[in-house]
């Protein structure tokens, strides 16, 4: 298993929004920090899971029928943080930037990675076309 950190900063919070969850702080900051990983445009979301925890949902920024989703958990040390975090930001309480792990395995990994070059091929293609 991988664990990648991720670092939910001032900005995040400041140019997330609440209650979304594409675009609260905690997903932007899971999208800065894989898009900087892989050359591939992330859509995490942060998801309700039960009635006291959140758990993230990912997957490439394509309509629903072509999406690839990645199977990634919050880390089980890092749960209640995050909960307590998006329960306050939800709420409109003031929040501080935080740290907290993303696990990710192998597999998982292998697959961002195949996608990634798939669609560097595919925009390699579709530029050459567009300029000929």
């Amino acid at each position: 298993m991988n664990k990648i950190r991720i670092q939910v900063k001032e900005k995040h919070i400041q140019e997330g929004t609440p209650e979304n969850c594409t675009y609260c702080a905690v997903a932007l900051a899971i999208d800065e920090k894989l898009s900087s990983m892989f050359k591939l445009d992330f859509l995490p979301s942060i998801v309700e899971k039960g009635n006291s925890d959140y758990a993230l949902k990912l997957s490439d920024n394509k309509p629903s029928p072509y999406q690839t989703e990645f199977t990634t958990q919050i880390s089980m040390e890092d749960q209640e943080t995050v909960n307590d975090f998006v329960f306050d930001y939800d709420a409109g309480k003031d929040v501080e930037p935080f740290d907290f792990n993303l696990e990710i395995n192998n597999f998982q990994i292998e697959r961002m990675k195949k996608l990634e070059k798939q669609e560097g091929k595919f925009f390699d293609e579709w530029e050459k076309k567009r300029n000929s």
